[in-house]
């Protein structure tokens, strides 16, 4: 067989895995939607920040100004759903994603994803079991490396915790940025070694209650900020060196809750005895356990799924739930076939934006076509 005719029964073989995928979306209630290939991306930046564009390809239109190659589905989906104006309905899709990768990364920018997205329901670990039984037998395999977590698990340690509202806000932030996240946690719970000593001058000049005097000798004020702006923000830098707002208790339940990585069946004893657990975090670890009994119902053999709860802060960062991953169980550090996960926030804050002020239950997987048909290809299957 000549490469080209090789190559033409490869994608021909592909073809018929996306409509395979496609297929088992559509049979259980899910509408097949076609999303624009350059999206506004705008809206995708107030999300993210400008840190979105050292991962997305954006470039300038002349009449409709910024626009970005789409890295994924579930925003504009997330979109569509709120103009639709309904509660309960499912999305399925197929196309190609664009994400610029690090130097020297073996992974593709261009790429095809298949998914669906799922919008209501009350009952949320149904719905995640659900979702993941869904995404597990459109894959196809039983032998897999999985792995889980739960974004709440972290949140919900951080709400509970007795702190003001800006930490736990910069906190909050940081989540799904692990370095800075180790930064903020180190700020608040020592600030007086991490104020710069400029910075120190400047709150000696509030506490004497000369900083307005300060300000007020210059002529204009350069920048942004307001002279309320600057006064406010030295009275929070103040009050955080006198008042750190994490106690030594809180830093250990963090840094504790961050090194759990177990088997999924073991994951919420482990929770609920960390010595400093709050009702906030046993409440996280009851949705374990019923989102453990509903996979269990749907035949999922939990017992060889991992959790960790640092899991998925690097890569899903509009997750705030339930989160998974399935790959090969013997490739290291390979492409997995399929992700996904709970994305409740998002769908609120894009139905704020939006005008609209319903909240909606949110979870969707995709599936990596190109990555589990090469494997399909090596294994021998057709």
């Amino acid at each position: 067989m000549s490469r080209l005719s090789s190559i033409g029964n490869d994608r021909i073989s592909l073809k018929r895995e996306l409509e395979r995928l496609i297929s088992i979306f559509e049979k259980i209630g899910s509408n097949y939607v076609e999303i624009p290939t350059l999206l506004q991306s705008d809206l995708l930046l107030d999300l993210y920040g400008e840190e979105l564009n050292s991962r997305t390809y954006i470039f300038n239109d002349p009449v409709k100004g910024n626009l970005m190659l789409r890295p994924d589905f579930t925003v504009p989906i997330v979109q569509l759903h709120i103009k639709n104006n309904t509660k309960n309905a499912q999305y399925c899709y197929s196309g190609k994603v664009w994400r610029k990768q690090d130097y020297l990364s073996s992974r593709p920018s261009e790429y095809l994803q298949v998914g669906i997205e799922c919008f209501g329901g009350s009952d949320i670990a149904k719905e995640d079991a659900k979702l993941f039984s869904t995404i597990s037998k459109a894959v196809g395999f039983t032998d897999l490396k999985i792995v889980t977590s739960d974004l709440g698990v972290l949140r919900s340690a951080i709400n509970g915790l007795e702190i003001n509202q800006r930490c736990k806000n910069a906190l909050l932030r940081q989540l799904w940025r692990p370095k800075r996240f180790l930064h903020v946690l180190k700020y608040f719970s020592n600030s007086i070694h991490f104020i710069k000593n400029e910075k120190k001058e400047i709150i000696d000049l509030f506490k004497s209650g000369k900083l307005i005097e300060k300000i007020n000798s210059y002529n204009s004020t350069i920048g942004l900020r307001t002279r309320k702006d600057i006064i406010e923000r030295v009275s929070e830098l103040s009050n955080d060196i006198v008042n750190n707002q994490l106690q030594e208790n809180d830093v250990k339940l963090l840094q504790n809750l961050l090194k759990i990585s177990c088997s999924l069946v073991d994951a919420p004893k482990n929770i609920k005895k960390l010595t400093y657990s709050h009702d906030y975090l046993k409440k996280a670890a009851i949705l374990l356990e019923n989102r453990l009994d509903n996979l269990s119902e749907l035949g999922i053999n939990v017992k060889q799924i991992d959790f960790e709860v640092s899991f998925g802060r690097t890569s899903m960062e509009y997750y705030d739930g339930f989160v998974f991953e399935m790959g090969p169980k013997k490739q290291i550090n390979s492409i997995p076939f399929a992700q996904g996960g709970r994305y409740n926030e998002l769908t609120r804050i894009l139905s704020r934006l939006q005008g609209y002020h319903k909240s909606t239950n949110s979870v969707g997987g995709i599936i990596r076509p190109e990555i589990l048909h090469n494997f399909k290809l090596n294994q021998g299957i057709k």
